[in-house]
């Protein structure tokens, strides 16, 4: 059942060019919240703002969440100061399933490597190995580098520009990894649709089973006004596809049911 509350900003920390880590104080939220999940929370602009949530303290009764500046709405949030209060909604979605998977290997792109972060901490509270893979345009762009290199067992980082780690995209990196290091594991993967194709194409290659987030326009994020559909493959005889809502039975889905 999703829950709206009053929430208050207890910290934000920069991380330069446009992003910045938002900590609001809710219990119930930092108790419920499941890796791949967002919520969705208010500005004076009509519609809430989604964003997927990159960590929770059930012990502080905090969570936090990614957000870069990409219009009026995100701009709005990043200007809130400590104790600044917000309306939210969550947690919503399908989040990441962790059953059965001997390792993961998360796959980011931007501000994907947000809600994979979430994924990789409770990997390590459960036990299970990880490869974090991240990918960004340049040096400049890149961010959260230490927090996932001590989520991760194992960190790798590209940069299309080359001046940082793997020159080259995501693809290029998991190409590096060799079959004992992929053996047995579960990717999720967050970022532009393009790059999630493209990993898409590598996993079934590598018959690794992936789960993606899809990221798509959303107005009330319940289900509800049908914005956010896409399409899925059909196991209906004569059926070629059906269509879902990504913030009710997504956003995290299997890409092989994806049509993309």
């Amino acid at each position: 059942m999703e829950m709206e509350y009053e929430v208050r900003l207890t910290d934000k920390k920069y991380l330069g060019k446009g992003n910045a880590l938002l900590t609001f104080a809710c219990e119930d939220i930092a108790k419920r919240a499941q890796p791949g999940q967002f919520v969705n929370i208010s500005c004076s602009c009509f519609l809430k703002r989604p964003f997927g949530v990159c960590s929770v303290d059930p012990a502080a009764g905090t969570f936090s969440i990614g957000v870069r500046e990409v219009g009026a709405g995100t701009a709005e949030i990043l200007q809130a100061v400590t104790g600044d209060t917000f309306f939210v909604l969550g947690p919503l979605g399908h989040g990441f399933s962790f059953e059965g998977a001997d390792r993961i290997i998360t796959v980011g792109g931007g501000t994907g490597i947000y809600p994979l972060y979430f994924a990789l901490q409770k990997a390590r509270l459960s036990g299970i190995p990880t490869i974090s893979v991240n990918g960004f345009r340049s040096r400049e762009d890149a961010f959260f580098i230490e927090e996932c290199q001590n989520a991760a067992d194992l960190a790798l980082f590209s940069t299309d520009a080359g001046d940082y780690g793997i020159k080259g995209n995501v693809l290029d990196t998991l190409k590096l990894l060799t079959d004992r290091q992929i053996e047995g594991s579960a990717v999720f993967a967050v970022g532009p649709e393009i790059m999630m194709r493209k990993v898409s194409e590598w996993a079934a290659q590598k018959s690794l089973p992936l789960q993606v987030s899809l990221e798509k326009r959303m107005a009330c994020g319940i289900g509800i006004c049908l914005v956010c559909v896409c399409k899925v493959k059909s196991t209906e005889a004569g059926v070629p596809f059906h269509h879902v809502r990504c913030c009710k039975e997504g956003p995290v889905m299997n890409a092989s049911e994806v049509i993309w």
